[in-house]
């Protein structure tokens, strides 16, 4: 559809494909496409007619609301009289919130050169499809605590259309569960809401060791796939292992004193005490006593052959090491590292870093296999993997960081920027 700015300031308007009449210009757009999803892009065809007999230049910018989206394959363009040109103008409304969906007008203003009261606006109307962009962010993806804790994250609605949000725990061990305020949640295209999730464990009587325990949140909306979440419940002993070792420990030495003083000391005491009134009474029998001589020891006597063995510990030194990825965009990159020959090295600590908020798949692998597997839109900042169980890596095992760049995060930068950051405890091989 298209129309000409005439310098009274009436707009005549014509029906679609139709031409607009200026005194020197008359152009038009043809539109062949219905409908159109953000971020994808649609190509117009633009015919510029000279109507008048002299050769004119004209100039050709987008206009409109819709000025952003538009790019115009010629910015300037001669024709001699009466002849006329058709140029390329692509469209491309970008995939944000503030992309209204419905019928929407794309407008180009062409403009005579050296008189500008005479520029024509050529407009065609083009329908936005709506999209699906809803995300969870945990603001507390662990938490620590026996039984019960309170998780929060944010639901927020990148799409350009109103999402109806209903929340839903997933746990296949079923040994989580929880209430979610609110249980759902409606947003605007751009908006957020914080929704908090008061979590509980299935309670046990005795617990030795750490247990942590993995589960989703999901937002699961109407005929769309459901968007989750992972979150971790860390839970502490409920009697220590150290604990249980000393008291094991305290209950043996107990035992061990008694057996000694009814079995060594207690007969060692009664033998003394019969010996020595034996001895007395001799004594005291005797015509002619003789003095009693004090018991001697021999000053040759050994020991009872026991040894003193110590058992060296071991040399355990804390290490950290960290691997940064710089991807180009729809590209993967890696970097590895190899474990020392003499070291062995326990993986105790995870943490990934996305500083841009980049989007993409990030994988941590040991000698090829996956072991930790992230979506980068589920990073904002830093992110610490909950796991507790060590990993222990040999000698000449390599350890990767792989990240594949779907989407920079940040504009100015030309690659997703990640790293990984492992922790954890080297000790020689020889003291295992």
């Amino acid at each position: 559809m298209g129309h000409v700015d005439e310098p009274n300031g009436g707009v005549p308007r014509l029906g679609p494909t139709a031409s607009v009449l200026s005194v020197l210009v008359h152009a038009w757009l043809s539109n062949d496409e219905s409908s159109l999803a953000p971020g994808d892009s649609v190509r117009l065809a633009l015919t510029v007619h000279n109507l008048s007999d002299e050769t004119a230049s004209f100039t050709i910018v987008p206009a409109g609301l819709t000025a952003s989206w538009t790019t115009i394959g010629r910015g300037n363009i001669t024709l001699f009289g009466g002849s006329q040109e058709t140029i390329d103008v692509t469209v491309t409304p970008p995939a944000l919130p503030s992309t209204t969906s419905g019928p929407t007008a794309v407008a180009v203003r062409i403009i005579p050169l050296g008189d500008t009261d005479d520029a024509v606006v050529a407009e065609a109307t083009i329908g936005i499809e709506s999209f699906d962009d809803v995300r969870i962010v945990p603001l507390q993806p662990i938490q620590r605590a026996r039984r019960r804790a309170t998780f929060e994250f944010m639901v927020e609605n990148h799409g350009n259309a109103v999402a109806s949000c209903r929340l839903h725990l997933v746990d296949v061990s079923g040994r989580v569960d929880g209430d979610f305020d609110p249980p759902a949640v409606g947003l605007a295209p751009g908006s957020s809401s914080l929704v908090r999730l008061k979590a509980r464990a299935r309670r046990e009587m005795f617990r030795r060791a750490t247990r942590t325990l993995d589960f989703e949140v999901e937002v699961a909306r109407q005929d769309l796939a459901p968007v989750a979440a992972p979150l971790s419940l860390v839970q502490p002993p409920t009697i220590a292992r150290g604990a249980i070792v000393r008291v094991a420990g305290l209950l043996a030495l107990a035992g061990l004193a008694v057996a000694g003083w009814f079995f060594v000391a207690e007969p060692a005491i009664d033998a003394a005490a019969s010996d020595r009134v034996d001895e007395r009474i001799e004594e005291l029998g005797a015509d002619d006593p003789e003095p009693i001589g004090e018991a001697t020891t021999s000053d040759g006597e050994t020991d009872d052959g026991s040894t003193d063995s110590t058992v060296p510990a071991d040399d355990v030194v804390p290490t950290f090491f960290r691997l940064a990825v710089d991807a180009p965009l729809t590209q993967t990159a890696d970097q590895t590292i190899t474990m020392a020959a003499t070291d062995v090295f326990d993986m105790t600590d995870v943490r990934i870093e996305n500083p841009f908020n980049d989007r993409g798949i990030a994988t941590l692998l040991v000698n090829g296999d996956p072991v930790f597997v992230w979506a980068l839109e589920n990073v904002r900042g830093t992110y610490f993997e909950p796991r507790i169980t060590p990993i222990r890596l040999t000698p000449g095992d390599n350890v990767t960081f792989s990240v594949r760049c779907d989407e920079i995060g940040n504009s100015s930068r030309s690659t997703c920027t990640n790293a990984i950051n492992i922790g954890g405890e080297s000790r020689p091989v020889g003291s295992i």
